[in-house]
């Protein structure tokens, strides 16, 4: 695994100046584990056009593929139906429940774990590259 100091942060500019959204790599497990978390926040206007999707897999292939993550995680909370299913778009698997992990509005709030691993990725990219020609 590459030895830069994380996180990494990118802004997704949409043809303007001003950021849309960020992505963020932390490391996790690094060395013989090679994990990382993926972190994410968009805004607003732009959930649904589809910029999500796009940027987030640019930032998953420069995990993978530059920095030398194995394995890289993400959480979103339990009732953000956005957030989880924008994960599973991206080919994540749902690991499991973190109770009460999450502190919003003075409530604790459940989080779901997703994973996505570098053989998958590249795999499923490579089916989708393949089945285009």
């Amino acid at each position: 695994m590459c030895r830069r100091p994380l996180p990494l942060l990118w802004c997704v500019p949409d043809g303007c100046e001003s950021a849309v959204g960020l992505f963020q790599l932390r490391t996790l497990e690094p060395g013989a584990f090679a994990t990382a978390e993926l972190g994410f926040a968009m805004g607003p206007a732009f959930w649904g056009t589809g910029l999500f999707q796009e940027a987030a897999a640019q930032v998953i292939d420069f995990a993978f593929d530059v920095v030398g993550v194995r394995r890289l995680e993400a959480r979103a909370a339990s009732p953000n139906g956005r957030g989880n299913s924008a994960l599973r778009k991206l080919g994540a698997v749902e690991e499991g429940v973190l109770r009460r992990s999450f502190l919003k509005d003075g409530q604790f709030m459940d989080q779901i774990l997703w994973a996505i691993l570098d053989v998958e990725w590249r795999r499923a990219h490579e089916y989708a590259a393949s089945s285009l020609h």
